[in-house]
């Protein structure tokens, strides 16, 4: 498997489901909500792989939409895009070192099955100028991510994230946002729940992501791989 670059990943450690939360002045963080960035190796040649994967750019407008991508046609008809197989390739590694991070249940068993992930689906998405795709989540499925494959950190927004929690009680009704710092060839891995949004594309060069959602424990999986 390829698609890994441990001198780049962003560091996250190891919790275990017997560690207690973390405590200050009676203070207990009851919950971590946790993003796991990672970085393509060999990017310029994955990247030039994918996008000759990539199908001809598909104009949708549904749901206040107005976007290009293949999820509706893939979805409706609960199929993998063709390109579906090299992208689990590439991030295969990503996927491997998610799974090692995750905690175990109780009487230390695993929570999560090693070496098993299973693709509920995947799509591409682009967006042009003023285009973007409103705050939604993924549902319960398990994991969704991102990978940044047409993307200028210098003109584009990265995924914004709305924290469940709010802002927090006593400080009135605001929202928390969380931006991570993206470059191309980024990975990203997030709890599917979590609301999500892509802002406007504000500037001349087109933005484009692939995008999936995938379980590392058994559901109802379009596909399912083994990852080592």
């Amino acid at each position: 498997m390829k698609g890994f670059d441990s001198n780049k990943t962003t560091e996250f450690k190891k919790v275990e489901s017997t560690t207690p939360p973390s405590t200050k002045n009676g203070a207990i963080d009851m919950f971590v909500c946790r993003l796991y960035k990672y970085h393509i190796e060999n990017w310029e040649e994955e990247k030039k792989e994918i996008l000759e994967a990539l199908p001809a750019e598909n104009l949708i407008k549904e749901y206040e939409e107005d976007i290009h991508t293949d999820y509706f046609e893939n979805s409706r008809s609960r199929r993998l895009p063709r390109y579906a197989d090299l992208i689990v390739d590439i991030v295969s590694p990503c996927i491997e070192d998610l799974q090692s991070r995750l905690p175990g249940g109780g009487n230390n068993k695993l929570l999560i099955h090693q070496c098993w992930m299973g693709v509920d689906n995947m799509w591409y998405q682009t967006e042009y100028k003023g285009q973007k795709h409103m705050l939604h989540n993924h549902g319960n499925v398990g994991w969704s991510c991102v990978l940044y494959v047409n993307y200028n950190p210098e003109v584009h927004t990265a995924t914004r994230f709305l924290s469940p929690y709010g802002v927090g009680s006593g400080r009135g009704g605001g929202l928390d946002w969380y931006q991570p710092d993206i470059k191309e060839g980024d990975f990203i891995i997030f709890d599917s729940s979590i609301a999500h949004e892509a802002l406007p594309n504000e500037s001349d060069e087109k933005r484009t992501i692939i995008s999936m959602n995938f379980q590392t424990s058994p559901m109802i999986p379009q596909k399912q791989y083994q990852t080592k």
